[in-house]
């Protein structure tokens, strides 16, 4: 039997690299605005907090957990809305979807701590700020309303407890010490419960899209999320 396998071309080779180089390209531009620039310290930019503040390794855990946990939300709510839109679920992507761009942005304000350092430049209070955070949150559950009933949304009840109550307590100005883990604890409490939301209920709409026939093209109909308890 003649063998019928072909050599692929250069071309073919470097196609999945695309995708690479597109990443590439932003970082590049970043690092060359990083070096260009001449207003902040190019170590400031680069190098870890931690070290370029001889500080002990385990400064400010508790924060980075927080971080990575909306990093987990986010890629939860992207990778769910990705599936569901390959599926035909518009609602459901709709609804991850919003989710995720919710997820990142929160994600950048308690990494950059925009809450804090923007009025300080802007003639924004910070409690403007952080009721324009939440108001962001109710507008997305708005939109959504009909799909989130449909999922473990008293995970959202939840975060949104926890994650006002570390607000509250900011608000009061107390610097001692129980006052401080109160705070950081209930924002952290906030931002499991976050996450643990889409991580589960993203599960939910895999599973039950997963186990599911899709439909002919032309017969697509916009579907509901599908039940908390079976998963459908």
């Amino acid at each position: 039997m003649a063998d019928r396998r072909r050599s692929r071309s250069l071309a073919d080779g470097l196609r999945p690299l695309r995708p690479l180089v597109g990443v590439w390209l932003v970082a590049v531009a970043l690092l060359g605005v990083v070096v260009a620039q001449q207003r902040v310290p190019q170590r400031a930019l680069l190098l870890d907090p931690v070290a370029t503040a001889e500080l002990p390794w385990y400064t400010g855990l508790v924060s980075n957990v927080g971080i990575l946990t909306w990093c987990v939300a986010a890629t939860a709510a992207a990778m769910t809305a990705l599936a569901t839109q390959v599926a035909g679920r518009s609602r459901a992507t709709r609804l991850f979807a919003g989710g995720a761009v919710v997820s990142i942005v929160l994600l950048l304000d308690d990494l950059l701590l925009f809450h804090s350092s923007l009025p300080e430049v802007l003639p924004f209070p910070k409690v403007g700020f952080m009721l324009g955070l939440g108001g962001m949150v109710v507008v997305w559950v708005a939109l959504n309303r009909a799909e989130v009933l449909r999922t473990r949304y008293h995970l959202l009840v939840a975060a949104g407890v926890a994650l006002a109550a570390s607000v509250a307590i900011d608000s009061l100005r107390d610097p001692s010490v129980v006052a401080l883990v109160a705070e950081d604890g209930a924002k952290l409490l906030g931002i499991l419960a976050w996450a643990t939301y889409f991580v589960a209920t993203g599960r939910d709409v895999l599973v039950s899209t997963v186990r599911r026939p899709p439909a002919p093209p032309a017969e697509r109909e916009p579907e509901a999320v599908g039940r908390v308890a079976s998963g459908a």
